[in-house]
């Protein structure tokens, strides 16, 4: 069969490269999205796997692989890197790893050299790129997408930080914004929109760049609980984890909560053993500390984000040794390259979304993000078609079904879209707790939380575990207020839900902490208007509230997860006023579609995260004119992809 544009084949026996679970042995077709064209260089395993490269004694060249979905074996050497180093930094992009810096004192020799790894040929000598702009060691780096930050360093201590542009990495890294002081022996983590830099030699400080504005010098925030050197950090897109370092408390692991990065870290598990100088990568799910001193050390030990427990050691890499590097194209929130039609959940389809219900329908609709200008496509129908009486739903989901419910005083029914047979009639899955209407939903990986609705108004939140999902939804800890059509959205660890009616319309803020969903939702910063009957979406930094009553609204306000206390800022807004709408989106996009104004309307209009202050750009419209919508997507909110 010939290839497509945009479509390659790939033929392998996948039993032995992923899950012992998943044996898998026939042709996989890999759908690349327009623009996509980094994907050829990244495979499935290395959408699994972490990097451990350099080290001493020696020092080394070793690089080590640790598959994750088989972590308890030892990590398998890989192709090395240029040069045997130690006090190195390492960062990467969704197809390459970046190994920068370090030393080698037998030389002796302190180095600018940047080794770039190319995960599907991870067996080959690392190559290098453009360097650093001086020679240093004890650097530390993390980035997002498009850039890699190496920050601090020695000989001097240093606060220059230097960025790498992955699109143009030979050339020599670019000097910005420096850090707040400087420093040497720190350590790095991030998500998608701001990079950490913590510690060093006798202090506690946490750094903070803003990668959109990364010519300035880096913010000062909460502190680490203690002042520590030669310590290694990871996390995901809420949280930062930084363990291990001295002088004392070796075994200490910080938390960083992003959203409310201004407080003292918090310690959670501890490291199996005492040590510095040992590093750290992972993925959403997971972060793995390596290597370190005293020893050195083999050991890996894994903690588990959702509950900040260590698992104990796990396999071990293939040789012990401290003054390491770590990376993975899974670690600080990157986002992954969307594979469709993959019988892996890990690679679940991740460009797509999905406008329900509306009007007197009860058929719903997908868009597709890299063919946005294009009609909405028809799909399946929900159960409850074709009644009138039940369209002021609400819908969450996760990477592989989509979750709607409500609709009326009476609805409490949850139907399940299967995004990989969404032309068929959604499956009845267990019901809210009670019925009711005009209700917001969001969530995370593993539950949707429904909350508000009328008649009341509610301030009832209902929990549906998607594990477990034709049981009925358990109640949570309540909103603060009841809400009646209030409007959702959140990150992989907290949901926002705002305005509404009391019967008054309120600009106030709601928040969820998963991880504590029985407590009260916290008031936090409200909107900038009192608003109902609007729609929000966002990412795994910031939410996006647009639309709505009274008015209609055109205006879009945006929540910052990282300082959510502020009211919410005005960014650019919709094309058009409009209320009675729906959202939802992907890590670069918030789509808003349907609504009245008063007429009843198709249009969808697009936010570019990147470029919020301008008016949104109005896409391909729905089949339809719809109002009372709702959206959902595997992409928004940023779930794990």
């Amino acid at each position: 069969m010939p290839s497509p544009r945009g479509i390659f084949r790939l033929k392998q026996v996948y039993e032995e490269q992923l899950s012992d679970n998943w044996s898998v042995k026939s042709d996989v077709w890999l759908q690349l999205p327009q623009g996509l064209t980094n994907f050829a260089n990244t495979n499935l395993q290395s959408l699994n796997t972490g990097y451990f490269g350099g080290g001493a004694p020696g020092p080394v060249s070793t690089v080590d692989r640790i598959d994750y979905s088989n972590d308890t074996a030892t990590a398998s050497p890989k192709g090395p890197l240029s040069v045997e180093r130690y006090g190195l930094a390492a960062v990467s992009s969704s197809s390459y790893g970046y190994f920068g810096g370090g030393t080698n004192p037998s030389i002796p020799e302190i180095y600018s050299t940047v080794d770039r790894i190319d995960y599907s040929n991870d067996t080959a000598t690392a190559s290098p790129k453009g360097p650093l702009s001086a020679a240093k060691k004890y650097l530390s780096a993390t980035g997002n997408s498009s850039y890699g930050y190496f920050g601090g360093g020695f000989p001097g201590p240093v606060s220059s930080v230097e960025r790498i542009d992955y699109s143009n990495d030979t050339a020599t890294a670019s000097v910005k914004g420096p850090l707040s002081a400087a420093n040497r022996a720190l350590a790095a983590t991030g998500n998608s929109s701001f990079g950490y830099f913590g510690g060093g030699i006798s202090v506690s400080t946490i750094d903070r760049i803003d990668y959109s504005n990364d010519t300035a010098t880096a913010s000062v925030r909460g502190p680490l609980s203690a002042a520590r050197s030669y310590l290694a950090a990871t996390g995901n897109s809420s949280f930062g984890y930084f363990g291990g370092g001295g002088p004392s408390a070796k075994s200490t692991v910080d938390r960083i909560d992003y959203s409310n990065d201004t407080a003292t870290a918090s310690v959670r598990s501890p490291l199996s053993i005492a040590r510095d100088e040992l590093a750290a990568t992972g993925n959403q799910s997971f972060g793995y500390f390596g290597g370190g001193t005293p020893g050195p050390r083999s050991t890996v030990d894994r903690i588990d984000f959702s509950n900040d427990s260590f698992t104990g050691a796990r396999g071990r890499l293939s040789l012990a040794r401290r003054g390491l590097a770590a990376t993975s194209n899974t670690s600080n929130a990157l986002p992954q390259p969307p594979i469709a039609n993959s019988p892996d959940p890990r690679f679940p389809v991740t460009f797509l979304g999905y406008f329900t219900q509306g009007s007197v329908s009860s058929q719903y609709m997908r868009i597709n993000y890299t063919n946005d200008t294009a009609t909405a496509l028809t799909r399946g129908y929900l159960t409850g078609f074709p009644s009138s009486n039940a369209y002021y739903s609400a819908s969450t989901g996760n990477s592989s079904y989509g979750y709607v419910g409500g609709g009326s005083p009476t609805t409490s029914v949850v139907d399940r879209i299967d995004y990989s047979n969404d032309t068929a009639t959604a499956s009845p899955k267990g019901p809210l707790s009670l019925g009711r209407y005009d209700l917001a939903a969001t969530g995370n990986s593993s539950y949707g939380y429904f909350g508000g609705g009328g008649p009341g108004p509610f301030s009832t939140v209902d929990r549906i575990d998607y594990s477990n999902d034709t049981a009925t939804a358990s109640p949570k800890g309540p909103l603060s207020i009841g809400r009646f059509r209030p409007g959702a959205t959140g990150n992989s660890s907290y949901g926002y839900f705002g305005g509404g009616e009391t019967p008054a319309r309120v600009s106030s803020i709601d928040r969820i902490d998963y991880s504590n969903d029985t407590a009260t939702a916290s008031p936090k910063g409200p909107l900038s208007v009192v608003r109902s009957a609007f729609a929000a979406t966002g990412n795994s930094s910031y939410g996006y509230f647009g639309g709505g009553l009274s008015g209609p609204l055109s205006s879009v306000d945006r929540i910052d997860y990282s300082n959510d206390t502020a009211t919410a800022s005005v960014r650019g807004p919709l094309s058009a006023a409009r209320y009675d709408l729906g959202a939802t989106g992907n890590s670069s996009f918030g789509y808003f579609a349907g609504g009245r104004s008063p007429s009843t309307v198709s249009t969808v209009d697009r936010i570019d995260y990147s470029n919020d202050t301008a008016t949104a750009s109005v896409r391909g419209p729905l089949s339809a004119t719809r109002f009372s919508i709702t959206g959902f997507s595997a992409a928004a909110n940023g779930l794990p992809q």
